[in-house]
Protein backbone atom coordinates (compact mmCIF):
# COMPACT_ATOMS: atom_id res chain seq x y z
CA UNK A 1 0.00 0.00 0.00
CA UNK A 2 2.74 2.46 0.97
CA UNK A 3 4.64 1.60 -2.20
CA UNK A 4 1.62 2.38 -4.39
CA UNK A 5 1.05 5.70 -2.63
CA UNK A 6 4.74 6.55 -2.99
CA UNK A 7 4.48 5.93 -6.73
CA UNK A 8 2.08 8.87 -6.92
CA UNK A 9 5.22 11.01 -6.63
CA UNK A 10 7.21 9.34 -9.41
CA UNK A 11 8.51 11.81 -11.98
CA UNK A 12 7.11 9.55 -14.71
CA UNK A 13 3.55 10.69 -15.52
CA UNK A 14 2.40 7.22 -16.63
CA UNK A 15 3.56 5.61 -13.38
CA UNK A 16 1.70 8.25 -11.37
CA UNK A 17 -1.46 7.67 -13.36
CA UNK A 18 -1.22 3.89 -12.97
CA UNK A 19 -0.73 4.32 -9.21
CA UNK A 20 -3.72 6.64 -8.97
CA UNK A 21 -5.96 4.20 -10.85
CA UNK A 22 -4.81 1.39 -8.57
CA UNK A 23 -5.56 3.51 -5.51
CA UNK A 24 -9.07 4.20 -6.80
CA UNK A 25 -9.60 0.43 -7.12
CA UNK A 26 -8.36 -0.11 -3.56
CA UNK A 27 -10.67 2.62 -2.29
CA UNK A 28 -13.65 1.01 -3.97
CA UNK A 29 -12.62 -2.34 -2.50
CA UNK A 30 -12.54 -0.81 0.97
CA UNK A 31 -8.78 -1.31 1.39
CA UNK A 32 -7.95 2.39 1.65
CA UNK A 33 -9.99 4.50 4.03
CA UNK A 34 -10.23 8.14 5.01
CA UNK A 35 -8.99 9.68 8.24
CA UNK A 36 -11.26 12.72 7.80
CA UNK A 37 -9.06 14.64 10.24
CA UNK A 38 -9.45 17.75 8.06
CA UNK A 39 -13.11 17.27 7.23
CA UNK A 40 -14.78 20.50 6.16
CA UNK A 41 -11.48 22.36 5.84
CA UNK A 42 -9.70 23.66 2.75
CA UNK A 43 -6.26 24.23 1.31
CA UNK A 44 -6.26 26.01 -2.04
CA UNK A 45 -2.59 26.90 -2.25
CA UNK A 46 -0.27 23.89 -2.29
CA UNK A 47 2.86 23.87 -4.44
CA UNK A 48 3.59 20.59 -6.23
CA UNK A 49 6.90 19.09 -7.32
CA UNK A 50 6.52 21.06 -10.56
CA UNK A 51 7.87 24.05 -8.66
CA UNK A 52 8.86 22.98 -5.13
CA UNK A 53 7.08 20.86 -2.54
CA UNK A 54 9.24 19.99 0.45
CA UNK A 55 7.77 16.48 0.51
CA UNK A 56 8.20 16.24 -3.26
CA UNK A 57 4.48 15.57 -3.70
CA UNK A 58 2.87 15.46 -7.14
CA UNK A 59 -0.56 16.91 -7.96
CA UNK A 60 -2.02 13.39 -7.69
CA UNK A 61 -0.51 12.87 -4.25
CA UNK A 62 -1.81 16.22 -3.03
CA UNK A 63 -5.33 15.51 -4.25
CA UNK A 64 -5.20 12.02 -2.72
CA UNK A 65 -4.10 13.46 0.63
CA UNK A 66 -6.91 16.00 0.37
CA UNK A 67 -9.43 13.21 -0.22
CA UNK A 68 -8.01 11.07 2.57
CA UNK A 69 -8.09 13.81 5.19
CA UNK A 70 -11.52 15.08 4.16
CA UNK A 71 -10.72 18.49 2.72
CA UNK A 72 -13.72 20.26 1.24
CA UNK A 73 -11.55 21.97 -1.39
CA UNK A 74 -8.00 21.15 -2.50
CA UNK A 75 -5.92 23.37 -4.75
CA UNK A 76 -2.50 23.09 -6.37
CA UNK A 77 -0.37 25.96 -7.59
CA UNK A 78 3.08 26.21 -9.13
CA UNK A 79 5.44 29.05 -9.87
CA UNK A 80 5.29 30.26 -13.47
CA UNK A 81 3.67 27.15 -14.92
CA UNK A 82 0.38 25.30 -15.32
CA UNK A 83 2.21 21.98 -15.54
CA UNK A 84 0.23 20.52 -12.63
CA UNK A 85 -3.21 21.61 -13.83
CA UNK A 86 -4.43 18.65 -15.89
CA UNK A 87 -3.24 16.09 -13.34
CA UNK A 88 -4.93 17.99 -10.52
CA UNK A 89 -8.24 18.05 -12.38
CA UNK A 90 -7.94 14.38 -13.37
CA UNK A 91 -7.17 13.24 -9.83
CA UNK A 92 -10.02 15.33 -8.46
CA UNK A 93 -12.45 13.76 -10.92
CA UNK A 94 -11.35 10.21 -10.07
CA UNK A 95 -11.53 10.79 -6.33
CA UNK A 96 -14.69 12.88 -6.36
CA UNK A 97 -13.06 15.91 -4.77
CA UNK A 98 -13.53 19.59 -5.56
CA UNK A 99 -10.14 20.76 -6.83
CA UNK A 100 -8.58 23.91 -8.24
CA UNK A 101 -5.40 24.21 -10.29
CA UNK A 102 -3.34 27.25 -11.12
CA UNK A 103 -0.07 29.16 -11.08
CA UNK A 104 1.71 31.78 -9.02
CA UNK A 105 4.19 34.34 -10.26
CA UNK A 106 5.95 37.49 -9.18
CA UNK A 107 4.65 40.37 -11.27
CA UNK A 108 5.61 44.02 -11.65
CA UNK A 109 2.88 46.35 -10.35
CA UNK A 110 3.63 49.90 -11.66
CA UNK A 111 1.11 51.61 -9.36
CA UNK A 112 3.19 50.54 -6.34
CA UNK A 113 6.61 50.61 -8.00
CA UNK A 114 8.17 52.50 -5.07
CA UNK A 115 6.64 50.40 -2.30
CA UNK A 116 7.47 46.96 -0.95
CA UNK A 117 4.19 45.01 -1.14
CA UNK A 118 4.43 41.28 -0.38
CA UNK A 119 7.82 40.36 -1.84
CA UNK A 120 10.28 41.35 0.92
CA UNK A 121 12.67 44.17 0.03
CA UNK A 122 11.47 44.23 -3.59
CA UNK A 123 9.53 47.42 -4.38
CA UNK A 124 6.84 47.03 -7.02
CA UNK A 125 6.97 43.24 -7.08
CA UNK A 126 3.73 41.44 -6.25
CA UNK A 127 2.89 37.76 -5.86
CA UNK A 128 0.00 37.15 -8.26
CA UNK A 129 -1.97 33.99 -8.99
CA UNK A 130 -4.25 32.59 -11.64
CA UNK A 131 -6.52 29.80 -10.41
CA UNK A 132 -9.58 27.84 -11.45
CA UNK A 133 -8.47 26.93 -14.99
CA UNK A 134 -10.46 24.18 -16.68
CA UNK A 135 -7.79 23.25 -19.21
CA UNK A 136 -4.36 24.16 -20.53
CA UNK A 137 -4.19 27.04 -23.03
CA UNK A 138 -4.37 25.81 -26.60
CA UNK A 139 -0.90 25.38 -28.05
CA UNK A 140 0.06 28.29 -30.27
CA UNK A 141 -2.57 30.63 -28.80
CA UNK A 142 -1.70 34.09 -27.49
CA UNK A 143 -2.16 32.96 -23.90
CA UNK A 144 -0.09 29.80 -24.49
CA UNK A 145 2.76 31.96 -25.81
CA UNK A 146 2.44 34.27 -22.82
CA UNK A 147 2.64 31.48 -20.24
CA UNK A 148 5.60 30.04 -22.11
CA UNK A 149 7.29 33.44 -21.98
CA UNK A 150 6.42 33.87 -18.28
CA UNK A 151 8.21 30.61 -17.49
CA UNK A 152 11.17 31.63 -19.64
CA UNK A 153 11.47 34.96 -17.80
CA UNK A 154 11.62 33.14 -14.47
CA UNK A 155 14.16 30.62 -15.73
CA UNK A 156 16.28 33.40 -17.20
CA UNK A 157 16.42 34.91 -13.70
CA UNK A 158 17.42 31.54 -12.27
CA UNK A 159 20.20 31.10 -14.82
CA UNK A 160 21.53 34.55 -13.97
CA UNK A 161 21.48 33.64 -10.27
CA UNK A 162 23.52 30.52 -11.04
CA UNK A 163 26.01 32.49 -13.14
CA UNK A 164 26.60 34.92 -10.29
CA UNK A 165 26.87 32.18 -7.67
CA UNK A 166 29.21 30.02 -9.74
CA UNK A 167 31.53 33.00 -10.04
CA UNK A 168 31.30 33.66 -6.29
CA UNK A 169 31.59 30.07 -5.04
CA UNK A 170 34.40 29.03 -7.36
CA UNK A 171 35.00 25.28 -7.19
CA UNK A 172 31.42 24.60 -6.05
CA UNK A 173 29.76 25.44 -9.33
CA UNK A 174 26.68 23.80 -10.80
CA UNK A 175 25.39 23.18 -14.30
CA UNK A 176 21.81 24.29 -14.97
CA UNK A 177 20.97 21.36 -17.26
CA UNK A 178 22.80 18.59 -15.40
CA UNK A 179 22.35 19.60 -11.76
CA UNK A 180 19.16 21.67 -11.60
CA UNK A 181 16.67 20.62 -14.27
CA UNK A 182 16.55 16.96 -13.13
CA UNK A 183 15.18 18.10 -9.74
CA UNK A 184 11.76 18.87 -11.24
CA UNK A 185 9.70 16.77 -13.71
CA UNK A 186 8.68 19.75 -15.85
CA UNK A 187 11.96 21.65 -16.22
CA UNK A 188 10.68 24.37 -13.92
CA UNK A 189 13.22 24.78 -11.10
CA UNK A 190 12.91 27.47 -8.44
CA UNK A 191 15.36 29.13 -6.08
CA UNK A 192 14.94 26.24 -3.67
CA UNK A 193 15.96 23.73 -6.34
CA UNK A 194 19.06 25.81 -7.00
CA UNK A 195 19.91 25.68 -3.31
CA UNK A 196 19.48 21.89 -3.23
CA UNK A 197 21.77 21.59 -6.25
CA UNK A 198 24.53 23.64 -4.59
CA UNK A 199 24.29 21.62 -1.39
CA UNK A 200 24.52 18.31 -3.28
CA UNK A 201 27.41 19.49 -5.43
CA UNK A 202 29.37 20.81 -2.46
CA UNK A 203 28.99 17.51 -0.60
CA UNK A 204 30.00 15.54 -3.69
CA UNK A 205 33.17 17.39 -4.59
CA UNK A 206 34.37 18.57 -1.16
CA UNK A 207 33.65 15.53 0.98
CA UNK A 208 34.92 16.06 4.53
CA UNK A 209 35.90 19.64 3.74
CA UNK A 210 32.33 20.69 2.92
CA UNK A 211 31.65 22.24 6.33
CA UNK A 212 34.90 24.22 6.23
CA UNK A 213 33.78 25.63 2.89
CA UNK A 214 30.34 26.76 4.04
CA UNK A 215 31.66 28.00 7.37
CA UNK A 216 33.97 30.32 5.46
CA UNK A 217 31.15 31.46 3.14
CA UNK A 218 28.72 32.12 6.02
CA UNK A 219 31.34 33.42 8.46
CA UNK A 220 30.12 30.85 10.99
CA UNK A 221 31.81 28.29 13.22
CA UNK A 222 32.40 24.99 11.44
CA UNK A 223 30.72 23.05 14.24
CA UNK A 224 27.49 25.01 13.88
CA UNK A 225 27.46 24.55 10.10
CA UNK A 226 28.11 20.82 10.38
CA UNK A 227 25.39 20.31 12.98
CA UNK A 228 22.89 22.27 10.92
CA UNK A 229 23.72 20.45 7.69
CA UNK A 230 23.55 16.97 9.22
CA UNK A 231 20.76 17.34 11.78
CA UNK A 232 18.52 19.93 10.15
CA UNK A 233 19.18 19.87 6.40
CA UNK A 234 15.99 21.81 5.75
CA UNK A 235 17.24 24.70 7.92
CA UNK A 236 20.63 24.48 6.24
CA UNK A 237 18.98 24.88 2.84
CA UNK A 238 16.97 27.88 4.09
CA UNK A 239 20.24 29.40 5.30
CA UNK A 240 21.83 28.81 1.89
CA UNK A 241 18.90 30.53 0.20
CA UNK A 242 18.98 33.47 2.59
CA UNK A 243 22.74 34.00 2.42
CA UNK A 244 23.24 33.33 -1.28
CA UNK A 245 20.10 34.28 -3.22
CA UNK A 246 17.91 36.62 -1.22
CA UNK A 247 18.46 40.36 -0.74
CA UNK A 248 22.11 41.16 -0.04
CA UNK A 249 23.39 37.78 -1.19
CA UNK A 250 25.94 37.32 -4.02
CA UNK A 251 23.29 35.71 -6.25
CA UNK A 252 20.60 38.30 -5.64
CA UNK A 253 18.91 39.72 -8.74
CA UNK A 254 17.67 43.27 -8.36
CA UNK A 255 13.93 43.49 -9.16
CA UNK A 256 13.99 45.38 -12.45
CA UNK A 257 10.64 45.56 -14.33
CA UNK A 258 12.06 43.68 -17.33
CA UNK A 259 12.83 40.70 -15.09
CA UNK A 260 9.16 40.13 -14.24
CA UNK A 261 5.88 39.87 -16.17
CA UNK A 262 3.65 42.95 -15.92
CA UNK A 263 0.67 42.65 -13.56
CA UNK A 264 -2.00 43.74 -16.07
CA UNK A 265 -0.73 41.36 -18.74
CA UNK A 266 -0.81 38.42 -16.33
CA UNK A 267 -4.41 39.27 -15.44
CA UNK A 268 -5.40 39.61 -19.08
CA UNK A 269 -3.85 36.30 -20.15
CA UNK A 270 -5.24 34.50 -17.09
CA UNK A 271 -8.75 35.56 -18.03
CA UNK A 272 -8.20 34.76 -21.68
CA UNK A 273 -7.08 31.24 -20.72
CA UNK A 274 -10.24 30.73 -18.67
CA UNK A 275 -8.69 31.29 -15.24
CA UNK A 276 -9.52 33.66 -12.40
CA UNK A 277 -7.00 36.35 -11.37
CA UNK A 278 -6.30 35.96 -7.66
CA UNK A 279 -4.23 38.35 -5.60
CA UNK A 280 -2.21 37.58 -2.47
CA UNK A 281 -1.68 39.19 0.91
CA UNK A 282 1.29 38.56 3.17
CA UNK A 283 0.96 40.09 6.64
CA UNK A 284 0.28 43.83 6.42
CA UNK A 285 3.72 44.88 7.66
CA UNK A 286 5.08 46.29 4.39
CA UNK A 287 4.21 49.78 3.05
CA UNK A 288 2.22 48.38 0.12
CA UNK A 289 -0.05 46.44 2.47
CA UNK A 290 -0.34 48.84 5.41
CA UNK A 291 -3.62 50.28 4.13
CA UNK A 292 -5.81 47.27 3.26
CA UNK A 293 -8.68 49.41 1.96
CA UNK A 294 -6.47 51.08 -0.63
CA UNK A 295 -4.86 47.79 -1.62
CA UNK A 296 -8.15 45.93 -2.05
CA UNK A 297 -9.60 48.86 -4.00
CA UNK A 298 -6.57 48.86 -6.31
CA UNK A 299 -6.77 45.08 -6.81
CA UNK A 300 -10.49 45.30 -7.57
CA UNK A 301 -9.85 48.01 -10.15
CA UNK A 302 -7.34 45.67 -11.81
CA UNK A 303 -9.88 42.81 -12.08
CA UNK A 304 -8.62 40.74 -9.15
CA UNK A 305 -11.56 38.61 -7.99
CA UNK A 306 -10.18 37.04 -4.84
CA UNK A 307 -7.17 37.05 -2.53
CA UNK A 308 -5.07 34.17 -1.20
CA UNK A 309 -3.52 34.33 2.27
CA UNK A 310 -1.19 31.97 4.14
CA UNK A 311 -2.62 32.05 7.71
CA UNK A 312 0.34 30.23 9.28
CA UNK A 313 2.47 33.28 8.61
CA UNK A 314 0.10 35.48 10.58
CA UNK A 315 -0.49 33.64 13.84
CA UNK A 316 1.89 30.68 14.30
CA UNK A 317 4.79 32.88 15.38
CA UNK A 318 7.08 32.32 18.36
CA UNK A 319 7.98 35.95 19.07
CA UNK A 320 5.01 37.38 20.98
CA UNK A 321 5.24 41.01 19.85
CA UNK A 322 5.53 40.05 16.18
CA UNK A 323 2.63 37.64 16.61
CA UNK A 324 0.40 40.33 18.14
CA UNK A 325 1.14 42.74 15.30
CA UNK A 326 0.46 40.20 12.56
CA UNK A 327 -2.68 38.80 14.16
CA UNK A 328 -4.02 42.35 14.48
CA UNK A 329 -3.20 42.98 10.82
CA UNK A 330 -4.94 39.75 9.83
CA UNK A 331 -8.12 40.75 11.65
CA UNK A 332 -8.09 44.18 10.02
CA UNK A 333 -7.49 42.73 6.57
CA UNK A 334 -10.29 40.16 6.89
CA UNK A 335 -12.68 42.83 8.15
CA UNK A 336 -11.89 45.02 5.14
CA UNK A 337 -12.32 42.15 2.67
CA UNK A 338 -15.69 41.23 4.15
CA UNK A 339 -16.82 44.85 4.04
CA UNK A 340 -15.63 45.30 0.45
CA UNK A 341 -16.98 41.89 -0.59
CA UNK A 342 -13.57 40.58 -1.65
CA UNK A 343 -13.44 36.77 -1.46
CA UNK A 344 -10.53 35.36 0.56
CA UNK A 345 -9.13 31.84 0.26
CA UNK A 346 -6.19 30.27 2.03
CA UNK A 347 -3.55 27.56 1.98
CA UNK A 348 -0.28 26.42 3.51
CA UNK A 349 2.04 26.41 0.44
CA UNK A 350 4.16 23.38 1.46
CA UNK A 351 7.10 24.85 -0.43
CA UNK A 352 9.01 25.48 2.79
CA UNK A 353 10.06 22.73 5.16
CA UNK A 354 7.69 22.15 8.05
CA UNK A 355 4.60 23.81 6.62
CA UNK A 356 1.51 21.70 7.44
CA UNK A 357 -0.79 20.07 4.92
CA UNK A 358 -3.76 21.96 6.30
CA UNK A 359 -4.26 24.98 8.53
CA UNK A 360 -5.29 24.55 12.15
CA UNK A 361 -8.80 25.91 11.91
CA UNK A 362 -9.49 24.87 15.48
CA UNK A 363 -7.54 27.86 16.74
CA UNK A 364 -9.65 30.77 17.92
CA UNK A 365 -7.92 33.09 15.46
CA UNK A 366 -8.81 31.07 12.35
CA UNK A 367 -12.02 29.28 13.31
CA UNK A 368 -14.13 32.39 12.87
CA UNK A 369 -12.82 32.90 9.34
CA UNK A 370 -13.30 29.33 8.11
CA UNK A 371 -16.91 29.92 6.95
CA UNK A 372 -15.79 32.94 4.90
CA UNK A 373 -12.91 30.97 3.35
CA UNK A 374 -15.27 28.16 2.36
CA UNK A 375 -17.91 30.57 1.07
CA UNK A 376 -15.25 32.41 -0.96
CA UNK A 377 -13.97 29.18 -2.52
CA UNK A 378 -17.45 28.07 -3.49
CA UNK A 379 -18.26 31.47 -4.97
CA UNK A 380 -15.02 31.83 -6.90
CA UNK A 381 -14.59 28.36 -8.35
CA UNK A 382 -17.72 26.27 -8.08
CA UNK A 383 -20.63 28.64 -8.66
CA UNK A 384 -21.39 31.07 -11.43
CA UNK A 385 -20.85 34.62 -10.25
Amino acid sequence: MEKIIAELDDFNREKREDALLEIVKLIKAGKIGRTLEAKGYLNLHIHTFHSFNYKNWSPSRIVFEGWKTGLEFTGTVDFDTLAGLEETLYAGKLLGLKVVGGFETRAYLPELKDKVINSPKEPGIYYLCGKGFKKQPEEGSEEWKFFKEMKEIAQKRNKRVIEKLNEYLGEVSIDYKKDVLPLTPSNNPTERHIVVAYQKKSEKILGEKVDDFWADIFKMEKGKVEKLRKEKPEDFQELLRKKLIKYGGPGYIKPEPQNFPVFDKVVEMTEKAGGIPIGTWLDGTNPGEENPEELVELLKSKRIRGITIIPERNWNIKEQKEREIKVKNLHKFMEVCRKMEMPVICGTEMNKFGQPFVDNFKTEILSKYLPYFLESAEKLFFKKI
